[in-house]
């Protein structure tokens, strides 16, 4: 048993000094674009995959499993070329390298001296489930419009030093159903870009009617976490604030350090991203590992950076990354093997056969089907990117912006609830439960209200001639 328990760390170790290996490599060959770090980062990746397979646990190993097991399988019988198993492999490779590298973010957070400043200004201000949704779901909303699916691991640094965070369910549904907010409208999200793009519609008609619903969807989920904390005050009051020592005064000063630096880093993000060209996503990924440093030095404290680094980091963050790890790549994998092997060639002609010309069944379908093969693991960028790549709006008597819209919401709601999903992924990861309860349990009851208004919504806009 000692001696299994050894190699277990030893291999743990091995892990995490690959895992790191890798976002580093990937990262350093964005600049210097060289074939052999290619192949390296390749074989890297492989051998974290195999070393995380033998560690994943839970849910995320069966939905793993099974992304995989699909995935080969269909990339086999459709006789793939090792170009596109490399490209479906590497596919959401960024997103994984962003999960390495933002625990870094967290360690000036937490070990610079704003714990009580932050703790203090949850309990005196920040005291109901209401409330605490209200900010965190706002948080991640706005700082989502800049750094996209970087806003998950961003804000939970900040919000964790709230004892309601202990909430695993309220923490979750606030990050996830504020990050849905942006996707259905935000111009920085991939899957606006996409949307627009292949619906042929126009941004100016577009964004205010996109932006109405993500106001919806989050009222929705304002709403619905109002009547929760009514019906649960029982249970809110058996479940107190800890004995939290505030520190004594309210310190203001550290609060202000701390709006700035921050303010600073998502300004940064937003202007190096635009004039550079670069995601988001890798933009956060390199200033998490640069960004720290210059913050602690200017503080004063830059040798908490290399305690924490080779401590609580090295043992304890990297070694957790595989489940996102396997998660991520799975859901890339699944996604591109399913477009490689042409299953949406025959979407026009089931649709035509179900809905005719009718705008609402239409509706109705695509994000029903959204929802469900979501629900099921399938990520929406599947799904939308067929519909959208197969439909054409004027054959069933709507507006390219009405189908844009559909398509939009179908991807909001359905990243909502798939334990595929990068931010249900991020979201289980923080809070430590699987991705169908994050998803489709705790997720669930506010994606089908949510979507149930916004058809209202639209089949009001479209009868008004709005649409």
């Amino acid at each position: 048993m000692e001696l299994k328990n050894i190699t277990g760390k030893t291999l743990t170790r091995i892990r995490s000094l690959l895992t790191f290996g890798l976002a580093v490599t990937y990262l350093g060959n964005l600049l210097i674009r060289s074939q052999a770090l290619e192949d390296l980062i390749l074989v890297l990746m492989i051998i974290v995959i195999l070393l995380g397979f033998t560690a994943v646990t839970g849910s995320s190993k069966i939905i793993g499993y099974l992304s995989f097991a699909v995935s080969i399988a269909l990339l086999l019988y459709f006789d793939a070329p090792l170009s596109v198993w490399r490209q479906a492999l590497q596919d959401n490779l960024f997103l994984v390298v962003m999960f390495i590298m933002v625990p870094l973010m967290g360690i000036p957070i937490q070990h610079g001296g704003y714990t009580p400043a932050l703790q203090s200004l949850f309990e005196r201000h920040v005291n109901s489930n209401s409330r605490y949704y209200l900010l965190v779901s706002f948080l991640s909303a706005f700082i989502g419009v800049l750094v996209s699916l970087a806003v998950v691991p961003l804000v939970y640094q900040v919000c964790r030093n709230s004892s309601l965070s202990s909430d695993h369910k309220l923490l979750s549904s606030a990050i996830s159903r504020g990050f849905s907010t942006c996707i259905i409208w935000a111009p920085t999200t991939a899957a606006i870009a996409l949307v627009v793009q292949l619906t042929g519609s126009t941004w100016l008609a577009f964004f205010p009617l996109a932006i109405s619903c993500g106001v919806i969807v989050g009222a929705v989920g304002f709403v619905m976490t109002v009547f929760e904390e009514k019906r649960k005050k029982e249970q809110e009051r058996s479940c107190p604030v800890e004995d939290v020592s505030l520190g004594g005064d309210f310190d203001l000063g550290k609060l202000v350090e701390l709006g700035a630096f921050s303010i600073v880093l998502i300004i940064g993000i937003g202007v190096i991203s635009w004039v550079s060209g670069v995601s988001a996503i890798i933009v956060v990924s390199v200033l998490a590992l640069i960004y720290p440093m210059i913050w602690l030095i200017l503080i004063k404290r830059l040798p908490v950076f290399f305690r924490e680094f080779k401590g609580d980091y090295f043992h304890n963050r990297l070694p957790s990354i595989k489940n996102e790890m396997i998660l991520f790549v799975g859901a890339g994998l699944l996604a591109n093997s399913i477009n490689y092997s042409h299953l949406g060639d025959y979407v026009p002609q089931v649709l035509s056969y179900l809905v005719g010309h009718n705008g609402l069944l239409l509706t109705l379908v695509i994000i029903g089907s959204t929802l469900c093969l979501a629900a099921l693991g399938v990520h929406p960028i599947a799904t939308v990117t067929i519909f959208g790549g197969t439909i054409k709006a004027a054959a069933y008597g709507v507006s390219p912006t009405y189908l844009a819209l559909v398509l939009a919401i179908s991807w909001a709601m359905g990243t909502s609830i798939s334990p595929s999903a990068a931010n249900v992924i991020a979201v289980s990861s923080i809070v430590g439960e699987s991705p169908l309860q994050v998803g489709i349990r705790w997720n669930g009851p506010y994606v089908i209200l949510a979507t149930l208004v916004l058809v209202v919504f639209l089949t009001g806009m479209r009868l008004l001639g709005v649409l």
